[in-house]
Order: structure tokens, then C-alpha cells, then sequence
């Protein structure tokens, strides 16, 4: 019995440690799970499942004088998506690559920010995770 709960509690303590780096970005942070790569390319940011199988890219800027739903437009046809809906909150979200990958933007005159979601069927756990992590400055 007691080989049974050091075992489970060596199990729990190398779960914990595998869990997530805090990084920190110009706009935001965000809990990168271990094994997941991040890039960075001007203002967007990029974090990889290690496999390749999932990503989650985060774009946060100036909207340069336009508004979320011109953004959400010229992001949609750049990207050969769909029609930008406009949901609730008075962001835009739209799909592109048949529907594989996934975008919500938002924000107002200072700050826009384009979240896309890609291999949300086989990662959508920890793209959740990572989501729930996003702190703006």
C-alpha cells in the first residue's frame, strides 16, 4: 500500500511539472504546455503542439485607424474564409481551411486582437488550457 501512494504521488508531481512555462509577450502572457514550441513573427505569436497536430496563433496590434469588423474582413479574405460573423460580444469570428482552422477577433481603437485555432478536434483540450492562460497587460 504505501509502494501504491508513493507511486501515485510521484505520478502527480511529475504531471504538475510538465504542465506550463509562463511566457511573456509585448501584450499579453500565456502558459505554454511543455513540449510545445513558441515562434514569434512581428506582432503575431505562435505555439505549436510538438507533434505539429495542433497550434494556436495569437495576433495582437494597432488596428491603424480600422475597425474590428474592416479587420475581421480583410483577415477572412486574406485567409479565404468565411463570411466574418459577428457574435455576441461584438467580435468577429470566421473558419478557413474547410473549417480545420478557426478565428475570433476583437478589441477596440487601440488594441485588436485575432486568436486562430488550428487542430482544435484532436488538441481542443489544451488549446482551452492555453486560452484560459491568455492574460492582456
Amino acid at each position: 500500500m504505501r509502494r501504491l501512494l508513493l507511486a501515485a504521488l510521484l505520478i502527480v508531481c511529475m504531471s504538475s511539472c510538465a504542465c506550463a512555462e509562463i511566457m511573456e509577450f509585448r501584450y499579453f502572457s500565456l502558459d505554454v504546455p511543455e513540449g510545445w514550441t513558441v515562434s514569434e513573427e512581428g506582432s503575431m505569436i505562435t505555439v505549436t503542439a510538438w507533434d505539429k497536430s495542433g497550434s494556436l496563433s495569437i495576433t495582437a496590434d494597432d488596428p491603424g485607424g480600422k475597425s474590428i469588423a474592416e479587420l475581421a474582413e480583410e483577415y477572412a479574405q486574406r485567409l479565404n474564409g468565411t463570411v466574418p460573423e459577428q457574435d455576441e460580444d461584438g467580435g468577429y469570428t470566421f473558419e478557413f481551411n474547410n473549417g480545420v482552422s478557426q478565428a475570433v477577433i476583437d478589441g477596440d481603437e487601440d488594441l485588436y486582437v485575432l486568436i486562430i485555432g488550428t487542430g482544435i478536434e484532436r488538441n481542443g483540450e489544451v488549446l482551452g488550457e492555453i486560452l484560459e492562460s491568455l492574460e492582456m497587460k
